[in-house]
């Protein structure tokens, strides 16, 4: 989870646009205050013996995520209403993945999802690993490392939703004034164009057999000694593995193998759309305001 300076890399939600489209930035972590959704991290790390005198704030935007020091666990607090059920579900589904041997961060053994008395808070609890994200990975190896998670992920049983929900959310909140507030008209009107478009497009001709990951950008894998490991559930859905593979930059194209080229382009633009209307929406966050900017930048080029 950091990069080779020791700052915080961001953010859960993200697939890379490519350097150039953007400014360099660099978030520093921050240590802890007793800040409510901390506190529920801690509290209800204690209810599972993992005591946290030095907790560090990783990212706070979708989900609050804390390194509970000096131990090495990661907790994981939902405290929004609607990013509950995602926490409760990424962590089942990880249970799932670690019993056929998935390569991924896994659950801290022993501990369920527990909703913080207080705050209603849902507190998930996980292993820290030692790795970096949003680094360079070799073509194969990431292309590898992926089709082994897809292996793993088609031995789970868990209901997963279908891709197309997310892109609805999306398209549904931009046509919320409150939450698109930040947002100015015609970059609202702008994407809804493509959200339209393309979803018509799709209809009903896009298989959905596969299980996904749903997110598996480069903030989504951590390079560690024993090899690529992968987090962040959240999003896992059914769908065309070309939308797992749309988050993957062009230059990995070369590398994988048999797939539908027009539907992958057609499902990264899309995905360009969502990113774009949730960094937007977030724009209160410089790091979400300039990933919102280089999608949206990206789409009208």
């Amino acid at each position: 989870m950091i990069d080779a300076n020791g700052g915080m890399l961001t953010n859960e939600f993200l697939y890379a646009v490519p350097a150039r489209e953007l400014p360099a930035t660099r978030t520093v972590w921050e240590p802890c205050g007793m800040r409510a959704d901390v506190a529920a991290a801690i509290a209800v790390a204690e209810t599972f013996g993992v005591v946290s005198t030095d907790p560090l704030l990783l990212h706070e935007t979708n989900n609050t995520v804390v390194w509970l020091r000096p131990a090495a666990v990661v907790a994981k607090v939902a405290t929004r209403p609607n990013a509950r059920n995602d926490i409760r579900r990424e962590h089942a589904v990880a249970l799932e993945l670690v019993a056929v041997g998935g390569e991924i961060a896994p659950p801290l053994a022993g501990a369920v999802p527990l909703t913080h008395e207080e705050t209603g808070f849902v507190v998930t609890l996980w292993d820290w690993l030692d790795g970096l994200d949003r680094t360079e990975v070799e073509p194969r190896a990431l292309r590898e490392s992926l089709r082994r998670l897809h292996a793993a992920l088609a031995e789970t049983s868990l209901e997963l939703p279908s891709f197309l929900a997310a892109l609805m959310r999306a398209r549904t909140a931009l046509d919320d004034d409150a939450m698109m507030a930040a947002m100015p008209t015609d970059d609202r009107a702008f994407l809804r164009d493509v959200y339209d478009g393309g979803l018509q497009t799709l209809a009903d001709n896009v298989p959905h057999e596969h299980r996904l990951h749903g997110e598996p950008h480069d903030g989504n894998r951590l390079v560690t000694t024993a090899g690529i490991r992968w987090i962040d559930f959240e999003s896992c859905c059914k769908g065309p593995l070309e939308w797992d593979l749309a988050y993957l930059q062009s230059e990995f194209d070369a590398e994988l193998g048999d797939v539908d080229y027009d539907l992958l382009a057609q499902l990264r633009r899309l995905n360009s759309a969502r990113v774009a209307t949730w960094c937007l929406a977030e724009s209160r966050f410089p790091t979400m305001r300039l990933y919102g900017e280089g999608h949206l930048a990206l789409l009208r080029s």
